[in-house]
């Protein structure tokens, strides 16, 4: 059935503290997951930047599945957060003949 009529709002509806405390706390918390988890990425990032492997004597940088198996997230939640902050990739390609 529809409704006849402007839709009741209770103008004289007024919340309670509590409520309205717990609404704050937690947008607060939501805020300060927020910034956390950028800093984690953040950290992944430099991370990914500095980290090396010691083979045969040789340091090779860590790649985005090593460090993913220390993480919660996946290997292409990791690959993202480092186009993300611009890491470059540790795999060299093969040049096209002619490619400098």
């Amino acid at each position: 059935m529809s409704r006849i009529g402007p839709r009741d709002l209770y103008a004289n509806y007024k919340p309670s503290p509590k409520m309205l405390e717990a609404v704050k706390a937690w947008e607060d918390s939501v805020k300060e997951e927020e910034r956390k988890r950028h800093a984690a990425r953040k950290a992944v990032a430099d991370e990914l930047l500095t980290a090396t492997v010691e083979r045969d004597g040789v340091e090779y940088p860590i790649s985005h599945a090593a460090v993913a198996e220390h993480l919660p997230w996946t290997e292409p939640t990791v690959l993202t957060i480092a186009r993300e902050y611009k890491v470059p990739g540790v795999r060299q390609r093969k040049k096209k003949p002619g490619d400098a």
